[in-house]
């Protein structure tokens, strides 16, 4: 039986949790195009799992090719379809001798670098990663990858309505999950929101504005007004942007040359 990294998760999971709940995960066949129940059955007849009275406990031919499980339980953790997977980590890990924490981030470094014009993805990446820093307990990197995510949400990748653009109808906004987040990791780190403006408004001063529709200012504001619950300073922000956007893009069409007329 080949033991590949999706079949000893399995082999480990199915050993140390109620086998019938592990068994009915859709995972396995979503993600590995594994049938648990076939897996489950080959594992017991090749010597790697043996009943016991509180269910299935691992032979010491399991516990033996289930030496490197740490590194592969890392990417079933984590996983993510087309850039956290077996196939990536491997290549990347024999390239690199990268595992663990290291090897997960620096999957989804080279999936950010390639998703560098795509915001939509980009931020799917970088929530990905909170998810990765923020259950590890590396706060200080999930604080930085919050403004990173905070700053590409705060942009119109497409066409709106400037006369009626305004922040309570608009969906560009600091969610609740990000305000959240933040709110406890500064706990977790023991700063003020203070701490985190400051920090913020530095590391926007090192991140481009231009052609963006709000200023970098406006984006440090908009969060801090954000966790007051400031929607009345809020709304004045978004307006502000909507009407020099509009003010900009008719200055645009005035100074475009016309045709012509016979």
């Amino acid at each position: 039986m080949r033991m590949t990294p999706e079949v000893k998760v399995f082999l480990y999971m199915v050993s140390m949790a109620d086998a019938q709940q592990t068994l009915q995960d859709p995972r396995w066949f979503e993600r590995y195009h594994l049938d648990p129940q076939k897996t489950f059955t080959k594992l017991v007849d090749h010597g790697y799992l043996q009943a016991v009275a509180t269910g299935n406990e691992l032979t010491a031919k399991a516990r033996k090719v289930l030496g490197d499980i740490d590194d592969w339980l890392w990417i079933h953790e984590y996983y993510l379809p087309g850039v956290i997977d077996f196939p990536r980590a491997k290549r990347l890990a024999y390239r690199t001798d990268l595992q663990g924490y290291p090897l997960v981030q620096a999957l989804l470094d080279q999936a950010k670098s390639q998703a560098a014009d795509d915001q939509d993805y980009l931020a799917l990446l970088l929530r990905h990663q909170l998810k990765l820093e923020f259950g590890t307990h590396h706060d200080h990197a999930a604080v930085h990858t919050l403004m990173q995510l905070m700053y590409s949400e705060l942009d119109v990748q497409n066409d709106v309505d400037l006369k009626s653009f305004n922040y309570h109808s608009s969906w560009l906004k600091v969610t609740s999950f990000e305000k959240q987040l933040l709110k406890q990791l500064l706990g977790r780190l023991n700063q003020t929101v203070d701490d985190f403006e400051m920090a913020f408004a530095q590391w926007l001063q090192t991140m481009p504005s231009h052609h963006r529709f709000f200023t970098n200012f406006e984006v440090m504001t908009i969060v801090m007004y954000e966790l007051g619950n400031d929607d009345r300073r809020l709304d004045d922000i978004y307006h502000t942007a909507a009407l020099r956007r509009l003010a900009q893009r008719e200055q645009n069409q005035e100074s475009q040359p016309h045709s012509a007329t016979v």
